[in-house]
């Protein structure tokens, strides 16, 4: 049986955890010793390997039906399972979060990373979370992102792009997603040995990255264009790279000079087709520098060599846009929606942090208020967070009452948790559920 199956039927039976108690001690040990023994080896990875295959989502088949299992498990076994016997930090690598899209008139609410990029990397560091939650040396995705691989094909600076990477690595220091860390380009070729990374030494590098990248792993054309013939995963890439540049083009002056639909559309296979020789030489980099990595993939597979993990839990179910191709909206109910812009703005109001433009809200009176006295913040994976706008030290801030039976309503139809602080009277808003949460936080503590 399974690691995560044994787990599962033991949670049902509260009078066995002990016995979940007793393998988790084991686990512990074995963590602290140099070697894990065959037979726990063997159950940890098959844990571990539940854990990623949880997350992931592959294709459908042929004739559209949901593939039952993760087509790569038997190719991750292996590199796991050593990673386990030896004790180490599960690692996987996963080649995303390049740039903001191009296109701010339609697509995306700015150049820097916004409420989209802070639920995938939660995402990610929540999945390490629960990988050392049964593996005590837990694991490590690696981003690699690939931003100056392909930003002066479809026209984005470097500015940008080094201005974005920033962004995703403030997120990840303020948020404490330690089971996330991030490389550049340069990083993974080793360009840069102890110097602080700074915008001048970073824009210094690109055009050697390049150069590097190309000269070392370079695919030529007719190998990428047959691969696109005879491998449906690298084909479902390339539709996917024409998919979001049909629409990212359109305000790139690398399409400028196009003057008919059928010279632009020539401009985006154009430029598709680069982006998939740049990939392939990116993808053939990353195997050589980090051989033994779980490969991890934001577009859709058939997971048979890499697990295609959806950043961004739609209410559809739907694979969705990436962070980078999108704006979020949130909807009453609590969901997200990987939308373009310009289809929210009819129907939700942009929310900004610290100035800048985060995400899209339902317009709703349950949470429009018109004297704007409190924050909704979204939290992962589907909660709000609802705290004073502004608050000062020994300044008491009430709710007033229509504020409370607004909450009470809007929690009645949210799908997740609501928690509301830093008001005098934020016990009130749920005084059953909070005098509940109480008593169970005693009961825990004696």
């Amino acid at each position: 049986m399974p690691f995560s199956t044994l787990r599962r039927v033991l949670s049902e039976f509260p009078a066995y955890q002990w016995l979940w108690g007793l393998l988790y001690l084991e686990n512990s040990k074995a963590a602290e010793a140099k070697t894990v023994p065959h037979s726990q080896n063997l159950a940890i990875t098959n844990h571990i390997l539940d854990i990623l295959e949880s997350y992931g989502k592959n294709c459908k088949t042929a004739d559209g039906r949901e593939q039952p299992n993760w087509l790569g498990t038997e190719k991750f076994f292996d590199m796991v399972s050593k990673q386990v016997a030896a004790n180490q930090v599960v690692k996987m690598i996963l080649p995303a979060f390049p740039w903001k899209s191009i296109n701010t008139v339609d697509k995306v609410i700015g150049r820097l990373p916004d409420l989209g990029e802070v639920l995938a990397l939660a995402r990610l560091n929540t999945m390490c979370k629960e990988i050392r939650k049964v593996y005590l040396p837990g694991a490590e995705v690696t981003i690699a992102t690939d931003g100056l691989v392909f930003d002066d094909l479809v026209g984005i600076s470097d500015e940008d792009t080094w201005a974005y990477s920033e962004g995703l690595m403030s997120i990840l220091s303020s948020k404490g997603f330690s089971g996330i860390k991030m490389l550049r380009v340069m990083d993974i070729l080793d360009l840069v040995k102890e110097e602080k990374m700074t915008k001048e030494l970073y824009l210094s590098l690109v055009e050697t990255c390049r150069l590097k990248l190309f000269q070392g792993y370079a695919q030529m054309e007719e190998e990428v264009r047959d691969m696109i013939k005879t491998d449906p995963d690298t084909l479902m890439t390339y539709c996917g790279f024409i998919r979001f540049l049909e629409t990212d083009l359109r305000y790139s002056p690398v399409a400028k000079n196009t003057l008919s639909g059928q010279q632009y559309r020539k401009c985006v296979k154009r430029v598709a087709l680069g982006m998939m020789i740049r990939a392939e030489s990116f993808t053939k980099l990353i195997q050589d520098r980090c051989p033994g990595f779980v490969r991890l993939s934001i577009h859709p597979s058939s997971g048979a060599v890499k697990l295609s993990i959806p950043l961004i839990i739609q209410k559809s179910n739907e694979f969705p846009r990436t962070p980078w191709h999108c704006a979020i909206a949130v909807g009453i109910d609590g969901s997200y929606q990987t939308i373009h812009a310009k289809n929210a703005r009819q129907t939700h109001n942009l929310i900004e942090v610290d100035g800048l433009p985060h995400y899209y809200r339902e317009k709703s009176g349950l949470w429009d208020w018109e004297d704007d006295n409190a924050v909704f913040e979204p939290q992962y994976p589907n909660g709000m967070l609802v705290r004073p706008l502004r608050q000062t030290k020994g300044d008491s801030q009430f709710l007033q009452v229509h504020h409370i039976l607004k909450l009470r309503k809007l929690a009645s139809i949210y799908q997740g948790p609501i928690k509301v602080i830093g008001f005098a009277n934020s016990m009130q808003v749920f005084p059953q559920r909070d005098s509940e949460q109480q008593v169970v936080q005693v009961q825990a503590s004696l």
